[in-house]
């Protein structure tokens, strides 16, 4: 994560964002370097349980060498989570470290955001991080497949 620069991989269900996210992570942590990889749906769920610490909480998130969110963009749309969505991007956006971020979002999505609430969101991700294109068959499809073909073949 040379000078700073995160990614933004993007791209449909089942194109290996998050395996690649977490391929970085595990050859990072080989050499040492901390890594915390989380999604929206954890981090709300532990912002709600605790009303005390959540400044805390953000600043552990932003404190880490480099930081992964999965599947951002999954998380419930209420005013309440669209507000600590902001607060985590935007403290991460501050603290001036590397972010990953994967997204079943369209590129065309973030950058043409339905509302001021998501561009503020979308324009700090945009700026932060290189987008990627994931593209291809979904791999989880094929391995189901597999598996049932496999089934078939021990019943048999």
């Amino acid at each position: 994560m040379v000078g700073n620069i995160g990614y933004l991989l993007w791209g449909s269900v089942g194109t290996g964002k998050s395996y690649f996210a977490g391929c970085i992570a595990n050859a990072l942590m080989e050499q040492e370097v901390a890594v915390r990889m989380t999604n929206f749906a954890l981090i709300l769920n532990d912002l709600t349980a605790s009303f005390e610490g959540r400044n805390e909480y953000i600043a552990r998130l932003c404190r880490a060498p480099l930081l992964i969110l999965d599947d951002f963009g999954m998380e419930r749309g209420t005013e309440y989570s669209l507000e600590q969505v902001y607060n985590v991007i935007d403290s991460r956006y501050r603290s001036r470290r590397p972010l990953i971020v994967t997204t079943n979002l369209s590129l065309q999505d973030l950058q043409h955001p339905q509302d001021t609430a998501h561009a503020r969101i979308y324009d700090r991700l945009l700026e932060m991080c290189a987008p990627i294109r994931f593209s291809g068959d979904n791999f989880r499809r094929a391995t189901a497949q597999d598996k049932l073909a496999r089934l078939k073949n021990l019943m048999d």
